[in-house]
């Protein structure tokens, strides 16, 4: 592996608002793997840094050894976590050093007898996991004096319950996990007209004979969604020199292609209750698989569908299966959600595991066979962080 082929994906942190804070870096990191030492200046020098952060703090979790080899970052606003087991008061001055040439630092999973005032003193932020410890020991830890004026990060928050009883106890607290897909929120008639308008608009698609017309009419019954589509057309990704006053003329400008992406985004964009992140994060993997398809199947349409509607579940709260049954889509993009069948399902399932971390399961030595290397799907992932933060201003 190369200095280039070094893979990560970015998680969200939030505050008790829901609103993204911090993003923190995953990446493969094993005591085994000599390429690890190599992760930190590759982030640093082979990657647009700008569209990982996006002017937000990103947290890192690094070693001693790696942290000491690296030049301080000036561009970025960046906490590198040291695991406490791995440290001992016989680090104090190293760490002293470290503060002194500007580097932030964390402290991850400590207990507070371990270590002196002085020792603690050196770390603005503290960070657990509900991996390695239940709730309540994390609570019982945090309570100790040493710990109370650190910016507190907890990873790992699987459910919602979980993220509400760490919001209570700390209402400053930094948290991420998968509770971030599980929230639930009240639906509201708004979203139930999207849904009716997106099921009309694929089944008006499906006849033989497409009217714009009949489009125009379905989004028309909705002010927000029409003023959206319109004010797309003037987006940098049309760049529409005319006055376009009605849904179809703008459809005939986005085309038929396009209208049920957009549409979809619309309604996604438009349930409350749930964090800001979601949408980026489900706008993301609709890039990613459209970039990775790109290169799969040239040929293959359907993939940023695919990626967005995975997401289903975690906006209206329903089982993917149900929502499907009523949605007119093409077979094989049902085949893809469901089962992560077809050349679509295998997608998703590269795209999944990408954004999981768990990059062991994708097939890199069949990817390698239509020149994809570690590398290339590393740069997609990035593409698509930019894509999604464009996508997501119209």
């Amino acid at each position: 592996m190369s200095n280039n082929d070094i893979l990560f994906c970015r998680k969200a942190v939030v505050n008790q608002a829901s609103a993204t804070v911090a993003y923190y870096i995953l990446h493969p990191k094993t005591s085994t793997d000599t390429h690890d030492s190599l992760f930190l200046s590759s982030l640093f020098v082979d990657v647009n840094i700008t569209e990982i952060t996006q002017q937000k703090t990103i947290y890192i979790k690094t070693s001693l050894d790696e942290l000491q080899v690296l030049p301080l970052q000036n561009n970025i606003h960046a906490v590198f976590f040291l695991e406490a087991t791995e440290l001992t008061q016989a680090n104090l001055e190293i760490l002293s050093d470290l503060r002194l040439q500007g580097h932030v630092l964390g402290i991850s999973n400590p207990s507070p007898s371990d270590f002196s005032v002085e020792f603690f003193n050196i770390f603005t932020h503290v960070h657990f996991s509900l991996s390695r410890m239940p709730i309540d020991e994390v609570i019982a830890r945090l309570d100790a004096p040493l710990l109370e004026l650190k910016t507190v990060w907890i990873n790992r928050v699987e459910t919602a319950e979980q993220y509400s009883v760490l919001q209570d106890r700390f209402p400053m607290g930094q948290f991420s996990g998968d509770f971030i897909h599980k929230m639930t929120s009240v639906k509201g008639k708004r979203i139930l007209a999207y849904q009716a308008i997106l099921i009309d608009l694929l089944v008006e698609l499906k006849k033989p004979e497409i009217s714009l017309k009949r489009l125009a009419e379905c989004i028309e019954r909705d002010p927000t969604l029409t003023y959206r589509i319109i004010k797309l057309t003037h987006s940098v990704m049309y760049r529409s020199h005319f006055n376009v006053s009605n849904a179809q003329r703008a459809i005939e400008i986005i085309g038929i292609r396009d209208l049920i992406k957009w549409v979809s985004l619309v309604m996604l964009g438009s349930v409350s209750g749930k964090p800001a992140c979601l949408f980026t994060m489900a706008l993301s993997r609709a890039c990613f698989c459209s970039n990775v398809s790109a290169l799969l199947f040239p040929k293959l349409d359907g993939a940023f569908l695919v990626g967005l509607f995975s997401y289903l579940p975690s906006f209206l709260d329903e089982e993917l299966g149900v929502l499907l049954k009523d949605l007119p889509l093409e077979d094989n993009i049902k085949i893809a959600l469901l089962d992560l069948k077809g050349n679509l399902g295998s997608v998703l399932k590269i795209v999944k595991a990408y954004e999981a971390g768990q990059w062991s399961k994708i097939p890199f030595e069949h990817l390698a066979n239509q020149e994809i290397t570690q590398e290339t799907l590393r740069e997609l992932y990035v593409k698509s962080l930019k894509d999604a933060r464009e996508m997501g201003a119209f």
